[in-house]
């Protein structure tokens, strides 16, 4: 298969090899040289002066084209169409400095070259073979060109396509098509229009309209640009109001992220949060099966370190040139353009943004300004949600061990049997007890102890499964909650950990090792009680009576024969 730099280069070859050929044999018409430099102003202009809707660009270029085919000629309006397209593909080079620049110049020229003499020879061939006396005939003829010329235009271009990024042959075509008919269905009436009006009044009256036509296309613009925007303010405000009314970290994330699409393109975006000393990808989109979560930036040698440090915003372009750039996992390869901002509160840094796009100096001061408007914003509310949370877990944990407290077990029991009474299951209870641990306070004194209990939560910790609820019951007790494991897996489950604790140095003194033993009792819900305070007393009294006093260090589940006070 041709690659689609040799397409581009054949492509190229031919139109500008038809030009020229039509050149030699026709030569250009006699016109004055005012009337080709109007024409080509026109539909420079034109072609930069483009309206976005909805996604798609629309132009009056090809209105000035068609007019300059009844009015200079064609051969001299090709000229002219090949010359404002030269000068448009290089000025795009100079502004947004495209890698593929050169190949792009070539490819337009030699499609719209192509198109057009084949638009031009089907006019030529229908009129000269067939002859209709009526006055549909002109215009069937010429909108059978115009067709003609956006078929061929389309499929050059699909192809290149295709050929550029391995995609199937007419992915986008019907898409395509429809937007450029949409255009020309415009621009056409408006060459009629221009035409009409040069035959009718003469040249200055005509360029007397047309720039201020021009002109008020060019207040269009800056029209939306304008609604644009105030619709990023209005996105800004929006993302304002929405998260002051929420102190949850993920959802004030979630939030900020999905903000960022109304204030600036992307193809990728990534909100960072500051973990000691890196930034740590906290929520993104737009990297497909790429998984980031892992990646971390350190602030002095990576991506953004200079923009949070300073406390102000960066743009980023042509980074694809930096190979230092070029191997962070937050840069695909056909990233070319980054814009970072960080997210600072009371001069503390707590994280950034950062977004990629493929194109070249996709990003502005604008974007910039906007994005860092949106991640004050940002920091203020992330900064109340994380205090908040910090309160939050203050409240439910325990100051000594990090393990919940006695309030949040007793709550999660309660939602434990609140579910299982609504949809059916089973959960088991461990309590956890530290044999003889006042001898060990007695012995080592309290700060010992509090760092066999310390030590004791972490193995705890890494013998339970993540669904699982470990707490500091009180004292030296603890509790486990396992949702979905009936009393006989709760004995393995209480055995092993037994066993582990017991094999385990939980602190040292004098270079002496400490080892401790444990006593535990199990009840499950709803086989063993009907209630939380019930279930407590239950794996209380398995752990008292039946591990306790029948030797310690043992796991006990409980029984109908033990006696239970309630």
């Amino acid at each position: 298969m041709v690659s689609h730099k040799k397409y581009t280069y054949l492509i190229g070859a031919l139109g500008c090899g038809l030009l020229a050929f039509f050149v030699a044999v026709l030569g250009l018409e006699e016109i004055s040289p005012t009337k080709y430099l109007i024409f080509l102003l026109f539909m420079i202009i034109s072609e930069l002066q483009t309206v976005k809707i909805n996604n798609s660009h629309f132009s009056m270029e090809f209105g000035f084209v068609y007019s300059a085919i009844f009015i200079i000629g064609p051969v001299s309006a090709a000229m002219m169409k090949a010359l404002s397209t030269l000068t448009c593909q290089i000025y795009s080079k100079l502004k947004n400095d495209l890698d593929d620049s050169a190949v792009r110049i070539i490819f337009n020229v030699g499609q719209y070259m192509i198109s057009f003499f084949c638009a031009i020879g089907f006019y030529l061939f229908i009129k000269k073979s067939f002859v209709w006396d009526n006055p549909m005939y002109e215009i069937i003829v010429q909108s059978g060109s115009i067709l003609t010329y956006l078929l061929i235009n389309n499929l050059l271009i699909e192809y290149y396509l295709s050929l550029k990024y391995h995609k199937p042959i007419l992915t986008n075509f019907q898409r395509s098509l429809t937007l450029d008919f949409s255009t020309y269905l415009i621009a056409v009436p408006a060459g009629v229009a221009i035409v009409n009006m040069y035959n009718r009044h003469g040249l200055f009256e005509t360029l007397l309209v047309l720039a201020i036509y021009l002109t008020l296309v060019y207040v269009y613009i800056l029209y939306l640009n304008l609604i644009g925007t105030n619709r990023e303010l209005a996105a800004l405000y929006d993302m304002a109001v929405t998260i002051t009314s929420t102190l949850d970290v993920e959802m004030v994330m979630d939030i900020v992220l999905s903000s960022v699409q109304s204030i600036a393109p992307w193809d990728t975006a990534c909100l960072y949060v500051y973990q000691n000393g890196w930034l740590v990808p906290a929520i993104y989109e737009g990297f497909g099966n790429q998984d980031i979560k892992d990646s971390k930036l350190k602030l002095d040698e990576e991506i953004s370190g200079c923009s949070v440090i300073m406390g102000k915003g960066e743009i980023i372009n042509n980074c694809h040139k930096d190979q230092k750039l070029k191997d962070l996992p937050i840069c695909p390869t056909y990233t070319k353009s980054i814009l970072a901002v960080p997210l600072v509160t009371n001069k503390e840094m707590i994280g950034g943004i950062a977004l990629t796009s493929k194109k070249n100096n996709i990003y502005t001061k604008k974007h910039l300004t906007l994005m860092s408007i949106l991640a004050s914003q940002a920091a203020v509310a992330l900064s109340n949600a994380h205090l908040f949370d910090k309160t939050t877990q203050m409240a439910i944990t325990d100051g000594l061990t990090g393990l919940y407290n006695h309030t949040y077990l007793y709550s999660e029991l309660e939602r434990q049997i609140r579910s299982i009474n609504n949809t059916g299951g089973i959960f088991s209870l461990i309590i956890i007890d530290v044999d003889n641990f006042k001898t060990y306070n007695d012995m080592y004194g309290h700060i010992i102890g509090d760092a066999i209990l310390k030590n004791l939560a972490d193995v705890l910790k890494k013998n339970v499964r993540d669904r699982d609820t470990i707490g500091r019951y009180g004292g030296e007790e603890f509790a486990i909650i396992l949702p979905d494991i009936p009393p006989f897996e709760a004995i393995g489950i209480a055995e092993r950990i037994r066993g582990v604790v017991e094999k385990t140095a939980l602190a040292v003194v004098s270079k002496h090792k400490v080892f401790i033993t444990i006593s535990a009792g199990i009840a499950s819900y709803p086989t063993d009680a009907v209630s939380v305070d019930d279930l407590v007393n239950k794996a209380d009294k398995a752990m008292i009576l039946g591990a306790k006093q029948k030797g310690r260090n043992k796991v006990v589940m409980f029984c109908p024969e033990m006696h239970v006070n309630n």
